[in-house]
């Protein structure tokens, strides 16, 4: 036992020594050593590299927790900043999807003059849209001022929207087509038999009246605005596309469910039609007034007394 703590204590002695060599080697190869001194000082490095090894395996990571709690603050900061630098870019790409969907939309409405005859347009920004399942309107920020009239239509660039109901000077309410006070002549192209189309409420589809027991209808057929005489909206808009066909023998019709073609839910720019129907004016006739009868002449009265 005692020979063992004598070993022990010849060992941290040599150890001592060369903790005491190596820093008097440091000492003198900073002022200038060389030769003999820094071979012997590369020794006692290598025989210190188990031991410096050892020290930096210790106190690493006490090291390094202290550094972090140094430099927690400034950690915070950086990712406070970085957060808001990401916060800006998506808002950023926000207001590009927002753009981009603006652009969209009205590339289809320049599209859209292209499908019917050459009718004044006035381009509009939705400014307030249903907020409901009960509200059947959307109002526009352009009025009488722009040639806004009551009837006229109201279109997407991917269909008909409904028809203006009010105007002010400088807004507009339209009456969207699914609303059930909506009404409009409108033909089936493939067959080109006119019905009637109607609304039935907010996120239902529409419904085509007094379409012919006979007429084959089929699903998926494209159905337009007819135009007739004295109609609101001109022929050609683009109402929807067939999705069920039920016959009627009650009515002698059939009953054909059309799927609007305009997203009436996602609506921010509309063009509406300056369109106003061509309603022949009545005919008034002047006429002469005939001369009034004349008068028949009174009778003679007889004479006074016989003949003589």
């Amino acid at each position: 036992m005692a020979r063992r703590a004598g070993n022990r204590r010849r060992l941290w002695l040599r150890l001592g020594l060369l903790v005491v060599t190596a820093i008097a080697l440091l000492t003198l190869d900073a002022r200038g050593s060389g030769g003999v001194l820094d071979t012997a000082r590369g020794a006692v490095l290598d025989i210190l590299g188990p031991v410096r090894s050892f020290g930096d395996w210790v106190t690493g990571p006490i090291r390094d927790a202290w550094r972090g709690v140094v430099s927690y603050d400034d950690l915070e900061a950086e990712n406070a900043e970085l957060r808001g630098e990401l916060a800006e870019a998506e808002a950023s790409i926000l207001r590009v999807g927002e753009l981009e969907r603006d652009r969209q939309e009205l590339l289809a409405l320049l599209g859209a003059r292209d499908t019917v005859q050459a009718i004044p347009r006035v381009t509009a920004r939705v400014i307030d849209a249903p907020i409901s399942n009960f509200e059947r309107t959307i109002e526009l920020a352009k009025g009488h001022r722009d040639g806004i009239r009551i009837g006229m239509p109201v279109e997407s660039g991917h269909g008909l929207v409904g028809q203006v109901v009010q105007v002010s000077p400088n807004w507009s309410r339209v009456e969207l087509l699914t609303d059930p006070n909506f009404d409009a002549g409108v033909r089936i192209v493939r067959s080109g038999d006119d019905g009637l189309v109607s609304g039935r409420g907010p996120d239902r589809d529409l419904e085509v009246s007094y379409i012919e027991l006979e007429t084959v209808v089929i699903p998926g057929e494209t159905v337009v605005t007819s135009g007739f005489a004295g109609s609101t909206f001109p022929s050609g808009l683009l109402v929807g596309t067939v999705t069920d066909v039920v016959p009627d023998a009650v009515r002698g019709a059939q009953r054909v469910t059309v799927h609007p073609a305009a997203d009436l839910t996602r609506l921010r720019w509309v063009q509406v039609l300056l369109y106003e129907p061509d309603v022949p004016e009545p005919v008034i006739v002047d006429r002469e007034p005939e001369p009034e009868p004349e008068p028949e002449p009174a009778p003679e009265p007889a004479p006074e007394g016989g003949a003589s």
